[in-house]
């Protein structure tokens, strides 16, 4: 496999792994999962603007959620800005999460409604949205919540493994315990001068989201601690949590469980992981993008 220009492949003698073609980025698979969401928009805003130019009134209600399955207790996150009304009229909205529970309504259009159910089964949510003169609109999503949840592994879809680590201020960290937020979990060095380039576009995901739930975890490949702590540090790049364990790139133990260690995987390598602990998405750092963020919060 060759490696991007933007990655380091890393130091000294690398260990196979046998899942290491498995790990190889899947963007481009992320990329069609979030692809029906971006379908339902644009058929929001052709049905829209067709009504438009034909004289319609009606609203065209748009309920989209990035992620529809899950372990429970499983947070759904429900997107309510593609609805739209193509004579711009005033417009509330009443969203049925299909459990019984109460019922959320608004008039803001331009949120994310965000819900958990706590036990396996499956739901149909529904927006029922109604303009002002009483016409009405609606979409539904169907919600599946499965106890035993998607397998553990690297890849997107598959539950991302859990580790304890050592900090690098001397303290730990464990994975799961970060459930409820939406993880960066990125691989990276000081050495590596991709690595160092990338991490700033992070930390600005961070600075934009972090008020919503995502967090950043990066997992230093460096021989030594220092080199990281004081790159960090010169960088004021405070918004991580900064994990840090001994054997490098090839002999990293987390680097291992995430199928980096190897010679043909390369560094900076970025896995999303949504509230479940599904990972949604595996690629470089700069490839990911604002929207892609925001359809996982």
């Amino acid at each position: 496999m060759s490696l991007r220009g933007d990655e380091c492949q890393g130091r000294g003698a690398q260990q196979s792994l046998s899942s290491s073609s498995a790990s190889r980025s899947l963007y481009p698979m992320r990329q069609r999962r979030l692809q029906w969401t971006w379908k339902l928009a644009a058929l929001a805003l052709v049905a829209a603007c067709l009504s438009g130019c034909d004289g319609g009134q009606d609203p065209v209600a748009v309920l989209a959620a990035a992620v529809v399955t899950g372990p429970a207790p499983f947070d759904a996150a429900f997107n309510l800005s593609y609805t739209v009304h193509p004579l711009d009229r005033p417009m509330t909205f009443e969203l049925d999460f299909g459990d019984a529970s109460p019922r959320q309504s608004g008039s803001e259009f331009d949120v994310t409604v965000h819900h958990t159910y706590p036990i396996a089964g499956t739901y149909e949510a529904v927006l029922s949205v109604t303009d002002d003169r009483g016409v009405m609109a609606t979409d539904t999503v169907e919600i599946t919540v499965d106890d035993s949840g998607p397998p553990i592994g690297i890849l997107v879809g598959q539950r991302a493994p859990d580790f304890t680590a050592h900090t690098t201020n001397d303290s730990t960290v464990t994975l799961s315990t970060l459930r409820g937020s939406v993880v960066l979990l990125d691989f990276w060095g000081a050495w590596c001068p991709p690595c160092r380039a990338s991490l700033p576009h992070l930390d600005s995901l961070l600075r934009t989201y972090g008020s919503r739930g995502l967090v950043g975890v990066i997992v230093s490949t460096d021989l030594q601690e220092q080199d990281a702590v004081d790159f960090l540090t010169a960088e004021e790049l405070t918004r991580f949590t900064s994990v840090w364990e001994p054997g490098g790139k090839s002999g990293n133990p987390i680097a291992q469980l995430y199928g980096v260690s190897t010679n043909d995987v390369g560094i900076p390598r970025t896995y999303v992981i949504d509230r479940q602990g599904v990972i949604r998405y595996v690629g470089h750092p700069t490839d990911l993008t604002r929207d892609m963020i925001e359809a996982v919060l």
